[in-house]
C-alpha cells in the first residue's frame, strides 16, 4: 500500500464519516430537517400540490446519507459507492449553488440540521471540496483492491434500517406539530438562532414574540406587548421577525411604534415553522428553550391575566 493509496484511504475515511455525521443528525431532528427543506421547494417553483410530497421525499436522504457513510467507511462494495456518493454530493453541489444565487430565500442550507448553520453559499464551497476529496479518494483507490472490513455487509445494512426505523419513529408521530406549527407547548425551539440580540432562547425565561413589521395586527399589538414588557416581574419579552434589523420596514416599525422590548432577526424558514397555520403575532411563554404556552393574535393576554398565569404555575 503506497502513500497515494494511504491519502485515498484517509479521504474516503473522511467522507464517510461526514456522510454519516450529516446524516444521523437529520434522521434524529426529521422535523427541523422537514422545515430546512421548505425552501429549496419554493426556490424550485413546485406548486402547492407538488412541494409536501417532494419536502417528504428528501426526508430519505438521512438514510441514505448514512447509507453511503457507512459504506465509505467499511469500503463496502467501493464500485457502487463511489458512483451513489458522486452523484449524491454533485446534486447537493447544485443545489445549494442554485439556492445561494436566487439570494436570502433560504438561509440555512439545513446539511447539518441544528448541529451546524451555514448559508448554502459556505455549503456550496464546502462541497466543492468534499466533492474533491470524493474524487480523490475514488481515483487513489481504483487500482488498490482492499477487502471490506469484517461484517461489513451487516454493517451497512444494519445502519440503513436502523435509519429508516429511528428516522421513521422521529417523524411520524410528529405530523400533528408539523401541521400546527413549532410554537406548541412542550416542543423545544432547538436550532433557533438569533441574528441582532444576544438572547439566548435556551437559558431563562422569555416571552417570545412572533411578528412581522409589515402586519398590521402586529402594530396593533404593540401597546399590549410594551405593557407586558414594562412589568419587570415578567420575563424579558423578545419579539421575533424574518426580516434583517437594517431593512426599512423594521427601522420604522422601531422609530414609529416605539417598542419597549428586544427586536430580532430569526431565518424565514424558523419564522415559517413557527406561525406556519396560525399567522401572526403569536406570543410564546418559553423557558429553557421549551414552549411553556402560546397566546394567538386574537387572545394576547393583559398585564393582569399573565400575572394570573404566572401565579397559577407557582402554586402548581
Amino acid at each position: 500500500m503506497n502513500r497515494l493509496s494511504i491519502a485515498a484511504r484517509i479521504a474516503q475515511i473522511v467522507m464517510g464519516a461526514i456522510l454519516l455525521l450529516a446524516g444521523v443528525v437529520k434522521v434524529w431532528e426529521p422535523v427541523l430537517f422537514y422545515w430546512d427543506s421548505i425552501p429549496y421547494t419554493q426556490i424550485l417553483g413546485l406548486g402547492d400540490g407538488t412541494w409536501e410530497w417532494a419536502v417528504r421525499a428528501a426526508l430519505l436522504l438521512a438514510p441514505l446519507e448514512c447509507f453511503v457513510g457507512l459504506a465509505l467507511l467499511v469500503n463496502w462494495r467501493p464500485k457502487l459507492i463511489f458512483p451513489i456518493a458522486t452523484v449524491l454530493m454533485v446534486g447537493f453541489l447544485a443545489v445549494t449553488t442554485y439556492a445561494w444565487k436566487q439570494g436570502s430565500l433560504v438561509t440555512n442550507c439545513g446539511c447539518f440540521g441544528s448541529l451546524v448553520e451555514r448559508t448554502p453559499g459556505e455549503a456550496a464551497a464546502e462541497d466543492v471540496v468534499m466533492l474533491g476529496l470524493l474524487l480523490f479518494s475514488w481515483w487513489g483507490l481504483n487500482k488498490w483492491e482492499r477487502p471490506a472490513w469484517p461484517a461489513a455487509t451487516q454493517v451497512v445494512m444494519g445502519g440503513l434500517v436502523l435509519a429508516l426505523l429511528v428516522g421513521g419513529l422521529r417523524f411520524f408521530p410528529q405530523l400533528d406539530r408539523i401541521a400546527g406549527s413549532d410554537l406548541q407547548p412542550g416542543i423545544k425551539l432547538t436550532g433557533l438562532p438569533l441574528q441582532g440580540s444576544d438572547i439566548d432562547l435556551m437559558s431563562g425565561e422569555y416571552l417570545v414574540e412572533l411578528f412581522s413589521p409589515r402586519c398590521g395586527h402586529c402594530r396593533q399589538a404593540v401597546p399590549k406587548m410594551n405593557a407586558l414588557a414594562d412589568k419587570s416581574d415578567f420575563p424579558q419579552l423578545v419579539a421575533l421577525n424574518p426580516l434583517p434589523m437594517s431593512n426599512l420596514d423594521v427601522v420604522n416599525f422601531k422609530q414609529q411604534l416605539g417598542p419597549h422590548y428586544a427586536i430580532a432577526t430569526i431565518s424565514r424558514t424558523d419564522f415559517f415553522r413557527l406561525t406556519s397555520g396560525h399567522g401572526y403575532p403569536r406570543l410564546a411563554y418559553v423557558s429553557d428553550g421549551t414552549v411553556q404556552r402560546v397566546w394567538e393574535s386574537n387572545a394576547i393576554p393583559t398585564p393582569q391575566e399573565m400575572q394570573d398565569y404566572f401565579a397559577l404555575i407557582q402554586e402548581k
